[in-house]
Order: structure tokens, then sequence, then C-alpha cells
């Protein structure tokens, strides 16, 4: 399991993606478990990008705030592993903005990314 943090470190060199295949060409590099917290990584941080500190509404009672928040796992993704290149080329020209948002919004909360 990679550290989220250096996740994000060694993606910013690519951003933005040429298109959806060099950003599979990245991924592919990593486990799903490791792809999986960049894509709820990104997704956090749209979800907060005007935000200071995760919203207290936003993780449901039970949940784990970890690297499947929004992408679900195996054997259900709610986010197929084969879909990550595309959703990260999507969302490439905003990439540093997600993840910048992520990594303010979380240190700001006190969340523990040991688990993403």
């Amino acid at each position: 399991m990679t550290n989220i943090t250096d996740l994000i470190n060694s993606i910013s060199p690519y951003i933005p993606f040429r298109n959806e295949e060099s950003a599979k060409e990245f991924l592919d590099q990593y486990d799903n478990d490791d792809q999986a917290a960049l894509i709820s990584a990104l997704y956090i941080g749209r979800d907060h990008i005007h935000d200071s500190i995760i919203r207290s509404d936003y993780v449901p009672n039970g949940w784990a705030f970890d690297r499947y928040f929004t992408t679900g796992r195996a054997p259900k993704w709610d986010i197929s592993p084969a879909d990550f290149a595309k959703k990260l080329y999507e969302k490439s020209s905003n990439l540093h903005m997600y993840y910048t948002s992520f990594v303010r919004c979380t240190k700001a909360s006190n969340y523990s990314l040991s688990n993403f």
C-alpha cells in the first residue's frame, strides 16, 4: 500500500494527461488499491473544492474514510478499476486543484491518512 501523499506526488508531473492511454500507463505501475486511493482523493477533493475542512455530514456513520471511500472495493466496485484511467483523463485539467483540496481539507479536519 502506497501512502496517498506519495501517490499524489507521483502523479503530479503527469498532469494533465494527454489522453486516456497516458493515464492508464501511469496507473499500470500501481495495484487497484493504490489506484482507488487516487480516484477517491480526486472525488473527495472535488467535493470540497471551496471548503477548508471535510464537511461534518460528508462521511456517513459507519463508513470508513479510506482509499475505497468513493470507489467501493472488490467484489462490488462503485467505480470499476477499468474506468479509473478514464476518470483521471476526464478530470485532468482539475486534478492539481482536486488533490490540493483533498490534502488541505483532510489535514485541517485531522483525518488520519494512514489507511488511505
